[in-house]
Order: C-alpha cells, then sequence, then structure tokens
C-alpha cells in the first residue's frame, strides 16, 4: 500500500526522472513509516490531454497524490510532504504545484488479495500471512518474492 500518484506534463520528466523520483519517494516513505520497499506503488500519469484549470487559467501542473495507511502521526505526514516536495525540486528543477495526502483506513485496503493491517500491527500481519508469501514466491510471484527479499534485508540490518 501506500500508493502515490504523480501527475504531469509529459515533456516535464523522462524516464530517468521518472526512475529518480520513484527511488526518492520509495525511499522517503520507508524512512519515515519503517515500511517495506516492495508495497510503495508509485504510478505516472501525463495530464497533456486533460482540460484543467487553475485560477480560471488552463493550465498543466504537476501534481502528487498519496494514498497512505491512515494513523501515521502528524509530523509523519508533514516530514512525508516535505521531503517528497524537496526530492522533486531537487530532481525536476521546479516546484511540484500540489502534494496531497489521503489517509485510508487499513480495513478497506487489500493488496494482491490479502487485507493490510492498521499501522503499527505490521509484524503481526506478516506472520499471520507469511506461509502464503512464500507459497507465492514459489510459484513464481514476483511481489512476494520481493517482500521476502525485504524481509531478508531488513533482517540482515539488525
Amino acid at each position: 500500500m501506500p500508493l502515490y500518484i504523480i501527475e504531469h506534463p509529459t515533456a516535464l520528466l523522462n524516464m530517468k526522472q521518472k526512475e529518480q523520483i520513484c527511488k526518492e519517494i520509495t525511499r522517503i516513505h520507508c524512512d519515515i513509516t519503517s515500511g517495506l520497499p516492495s508495497f510503495v506503488n508509485v504510478v505516472f500519469h501525463t495530464t497533456d490531454d486533460n482540460v484543467e484549470f487553475v485560477n480560471n487559467k488552463l493550465r498543466h501542473k504537476s501534481r502528487i497524490i498519496g494514498n497512505i495507511r491512515a494513523d501515521r502521526s502528524a509530523e509523519a505526514r508533514e516530514a512525508l510532504i516535505n521531503q517528497i516536495n524537496e526530492a522533486w525540486l531537487t530532481i525536476v528543477g521546479e516546484r511540484c504545484h500540489f502534494i496531497a495526502l489521503n489517509e485510508v483506513k487499513s480495513e478497506n485496503i487489500a493488496e494482491d488479495g490479502i487485507m493490510l493491517p492498521a499501522s503499527g500491527k505490521e509484524l503481526e500481519w506478516l506472520a499471520k500471512n507469511m506461509k502464503t508469501f512464500e507459497e507465492r514466491a514459489e510459484k513464481g510471484e514476483e511481489t512476494s518474492q520481493d517482500l521476502l527479499a525485504d524481509l531478508k534485508a531488513m533482517q540482515s540490518k539488525t
């Protein structure tokens, strides 16, 4: 779960910048929330075909809308917004027009068919679902393989 949706004019970002932005959003999210990189989703959409107005004027602006699990502290949410904003400015060379976080209750989210835990309940959730992740990884499911690799890397750091 988190899902970061980035809307931008096509000409603004090349693939290298998209990869850098994705890497930075993933790093920032994981640093602040202690989440695993395998759960961070970043999607890019272009705005060129959109009809959008700011101050009654036709514009094509960039925005980042992050859907994160509820119950993050105000400090954590502010840090996410500020650090993502700084990363964007560094990579793109201009400010992102709009960055917003939507909080989603964990009981309203499933990823790969598994309901997600409330913030702070990740260890119990992992223990409960570990067999499923291992079985899926054995069958070649990349998202489960990534999750197990992230867990191994995290354990090797402790």
